[in-house]
């Protein structure tokens, strides 16, 4: 059941007036995320920008029995931020703060509605990397990449979300803020929360801080395209790189019908006369990538590329 007036003024006591939305044309966008043929309208949504308010909105929905499903930029593809009918959206991407980028521990703090590219250019600008690259990166919030445990392109040699979360600030159903998690790289005594968390949906906790693991940026990379006339011998390249004991940082293979949905939406310049393309990015010290290179297009050509 949605909130009745005097509940949603309490919400406007937290948050301000300006900050809660009730009416149906604003309430519509907020209806769907990036899932295909999923919408339910809620009952208002609200847009946090701090801990504190976001401890007092969940008090509330939890007195009034009022279901909660947090939100970023709604780019998601699994559902996890499709409201309940009725319930309160909240929002996040209000929360854009870099807290802290510490390049001598190789983390950064961030808050949940920092945008994923801000953080690989703030990671780039301090020397550094942070490699997970989802595709809707520039505008997904990292409070939703770790709440999904978005991956990447670079997901092969990388690792996804998870692999860079050291630790978060979270609020539960019933308002307390926790933190989970640490600087430590060895962080091995007692339960491992903060993994609970990662991949949860927010189903568990509104994440309102995430400590994120950097790591030195790559001194050369090398990106190579390969084209096929036959899937088959596409996917027999990938299995020989990985034989072969290279890990690219990216290998990503698309069908000539991808291509060509790809290609008619983005104007990228994909070939349009293959059946299939085999896309490779080798990264690291310069030798090594070169070694890399010539050994993967060695591998493509020998399956007909």
């Amino acid at each position: 059941m949605a909130l009745d007036q005097s509940n949603l003024n309490k919400l406007r006591d937290i948050v301000g007036a300006e900050n809660v939305l009730t009416s149906r044309e604003d309430l519509i966008p907020y209806a769907f995320d990036g899932t295909a043929a999923m919408k339910e309208m809620p009952g208002s949504v609200v847009f946090a920008v701090s801990t504190e308010q976001i401890s007092a909105v969940l008090k509330l929905a939890n007195d009034t029995e009022t279901p909660v499903v947090t939100r970023g930029s709604g780019t998601g593809l699994s559902g996890g931020s499709v409201p309940a009918a009725d319930c309160i959206v909240l929002c996040t991407v209000k929360m854009g703060a870099i807290l802290e980028v510490d390049a001598a521990n190789l983390t950064m703090t961030v808050e949940p509605g920092v945008t994923t590219i801000q953080i690989a250019e703030a990671a780039e600008k301090a020397g550094l990397f942070y490699p997970p690259d989802p595709g809707s990166m520039k505008i997904s919030t990292i409070g939703g990449n770790v709440a999904e445990n978005s991956g990447g392109l670079r997901g092969l040699k990388y690792g996804v979300t998870r692999n860079y979360v050291m630790g978060m600030e979270v609020v539960l159903p019933d308002g307390e803020v926790m933190w989970l998690g640490n600087k430590c790289v060895k962080d091995v005594a007692g339960f491992s929360l903060k993994d609970v968390m990662i991949g949860s949906e927010g189903t568990l906790g509104v994440i309102t801080k995430v400590l994120l693991r950097l790591i030195p940026k790559p001194a050369a990379k090398k990106t190579m395209v390969a084209t096929f006339d036959a899937m088959d011998a596409a996917a027999q390249t990938v299995s020989d790189i990985i034989a072969a004991q290279i890990i690219p940082c990216t290998l990503e293979f698309l069908d000539r019908t991808t291509i060509h949905c790809v290609e008619d939406f983005a104007k990228v310049g994909l070939p349009l006369d293959c059946e299939a393309l085999l896309l490779m990015e080798t990264d690291g010290h310069p030798a090594a990538v070169a070694e890399e290179a010539a050994k993967m297009e060695e591998l493509a050509k020998a399956n007909g590329a």
